[in-house]
C-alpha cells in the first residue's frame, strides 16, 4: 500500500507540473501576439500587453510622463508584490510548517537512511509515508514557485513591449522633427532660391529641389540642420528625462556596453535578445535621420565615443539578491538530513547546490542581456522579496517564542 502511495503521489506531481508548463505557454502566447511597431504614421499606437498598458498608465500618472521611465518601473514592481503578497505569504507559511515538520521528523529520517541506504527505493517509500504522516508538503512549495516564474515571464513580455514602444517614440519624434525643419528651410528660401511646385502637389517639398549645383548645396546644408535640430530634440529634458535613470544613460538599454542610442539593427530586432522589432523603416533613412544622435557622446554613454550604456551595476545586483532570496526560502523551508555518503549521496547534494544557483544565473542572463528597465524590475523583486521574507521570519519567530511562553507551565503559574 505504501508503494502505490508513493506511485500515485509521483504520477499526479510529474501530471500536476505537466499542466501548469502547458498553460504558462498558452499564456505566453496569449500574451504575445504582437511584438513589433510601425513608425509610418505620424503617431506611435501604444502597447497591447496588459502589463505594458499598466506600466504606461502608470508612468503617465508620474509626473506627467516626463519623469524617468526607472521610477515608474520600481513603483510597478513594488504594486505587483503587493498584488502577489498573498502567494508569497502561501508560499511562506508552507516553508514555515515543512521546517517544524523536519525538525520533528530530522531523526527518524536519519535512522531510515542507517537503516535503509543500501535499499534506495525502499528508503524512498519510507520516507514519502513519513512526510505523509508529519505532512510535510513537497508540492506545496513547487505550486507558487512554478506561479511565480508564470508571473516573471509575463511581465518579461510586457516590458519587451515596452522597450519596443519606446524605440518607436524616440524614433516617431526624430523623424517628425527632421522632416519639419527640412521642410521649414525649403518654406524659407523657395522664394530666394526660386524653388517651384514641381510635381503639382502644392507644395514645394524635398522631391521639388532641382539636381544643380544651388539646389545640391541648399540640400546638403538643410539635411546638416535637420540632423542637428534632431539632436537638440532627442537631447531635450523631456526626451532625454524619460530615458535616464540615476548612472544608467537609457533605461531601456540594457546596462551594459550597449550604445545608450541603438542602432538600426537593433531597433528592427536583427540584433540583441527578445527586442520588439520596428517596421516601416530603412537602413539607409534611420542612419540619415540619427546620424548626429548615432555619434554623439552627449547622447549619453561611457568609455571611449560613449560606447557603454551602464556599468553592469544591476545585472550583477540581480544576481546577488536572487541567491540571497533563494538562500532564505530554502532556509526557511527546513533541510533533510545530509545524504548519506558514497556516490548517490554525492550526487544528491550537488543536485541540491546547482538549484539554489539556477535562478540567480537566470536572473544574471536576463540582466545582462535585456533591457536596463527589466534588470530594475528583478533587482527591486528581489529586494522587496527579501525585506518580505526577513519581516515574515521576524514576526514568526516572535508568534513562536509567544506561544512558547503560554505552553510553559512554570511561567503559566506565574
Amino acid at each position: 500500500m505504501v508503494d502505490l502511495s508513493f506511485m500515485r503521489r509521483r504520477k499526479l506531481q510529474i501530471y500536476l507540473l505537466a499542466l501548469l508548463i502547458a498553460l504558462c505557454c498558452l499564456m505566453l502566447v496569449a500574451c504575445n501576439t504582437d511584438i513589433s511597431y510601425s513608425v509610418t504614421g505620424e503617431t506611435v499606437s501604444e502597447p497591447t500587453h496588459f502589463m505594458a498598458k499598466f506600466m504606461l498608465t502608470l508612468n503617465n500618472a508620474i509626473e506627467g510622463g516626463k519623469g524617468s521611465f526607472g521610477w515608474t518601473v520600481v513603483v510597478f514592481t513594488i504594486i505587483l508584490r503587493l498584488i502577489l503578497s498573498p502567494l508569497d505569504i502561501w508560499q511562506k507559511v508552507i516553508a514555515r510548517k515543512n521546517s517544524k515538520a523536519m525538525e520533528r521528523m530530522r531523526p527518524q529520517l536519519e535512522s531510515l537512511q542507517a537503516k535503509y541506504g543500501e535499499d534506495k527505493q525502499r528508503l524512498q517509500q519510507e520516507q514519502m509515508a513519513l512526510y505523509k504522516k508529519e505532512k510535510y508538503s513537497t508540492m506545496g512549495m513547487c505550486l507558487p514557485t512554478i506561479i511565480t516564474m508564470v508571473v516573471f515571464f509575463v511581465v518579461f513580455a510586457g516590458f519587451r513591449q515596452m522597450v519596443g514602444y519606446q524605440f518607436a517614440k524616440d524614433y516617431r519624434a526624430s523623424l517628425n522633427t527632421f522632416n519639419e525643419s527640412i521642410q521649414s528651410q525649403i518654406d524659407e528660401n523657395k522664394e530666394t532660391l526660386g524653388f517651384e511646385d514641381v510635381d503639382g502637389n502644392g507644395v514645394v517639398d524635398v522631391y521639388d529641389i532641382p539636381n544643380t549645383s544651388q539646389g545640391v548645396g541648399f540640400l546638403a546644408d538643410a539635411l546638416d540642420k535637420a540632423q542637428t535640430d534632431v539632436l537638440d530634440t532627442y537631447n531635450s529634458d523631456e526626451q532625454k528625462g524619460m530615458r535616464k535613470w540615476l548612472w544608467i544613460h537609457n533605461i531601456f538599454v540594457g546596462d551594459n556596453w550597449s550604445k545608450a542610442v541603438p542602432d538600426f539593427v537593433t531597433v528592427t530586432g536583427q540584433k540583441g535578445w527578445a527586442t520588439s522589432r520596428l517596421t516601416g523603416i530603412t537602413k539607409d533613412e534611420y542612419e540619415r535621420v540619427m546620424a548626429k544622435v548615432l555619434n554623439n557622446k552627449d547622447a549619453g554613454g561611457y568609455g571611449k565615443n560613449g560606447s557603454w550604456n551602464g556599468l553592469l551595476i544591476l545585472p550583477v545586483l540581480s544576481i546577488v539578491l536572487s541567491f540571497l532570496s533563494t538562500k532564505l526560502l530554502s532556509g526557511s523551508q527546513g533541510q533533510p538530513p545530509t545524504p548519506p555518503a558514497g556516490e548517490a549521496g554525492a550526487a544528491q547534494g550537488q543536485s541540491m547546490k546547482a538549484m539554489q544557483w539556477v535562478m540567480p544565473v537566470m536572473m544574471g542572463v536576463f540582466g545582462l542581456l535585456y533591457s536596463g528597465a527589466f534588470a530594475l524590475y528583478m533587482f527591486t523583486s528581489s529586494l522587496t522579496a527579501i525585506l518580505f521574507s526577513l519581516i515574515f521570519n521576524i514576526i514568526g519567530k516572535l508568534i513562536d517564542k509567544s506561544r512558547s511562553k503560554g505552553a510553559n507551565p512554570n511561567i503559566a503559574v506565574r
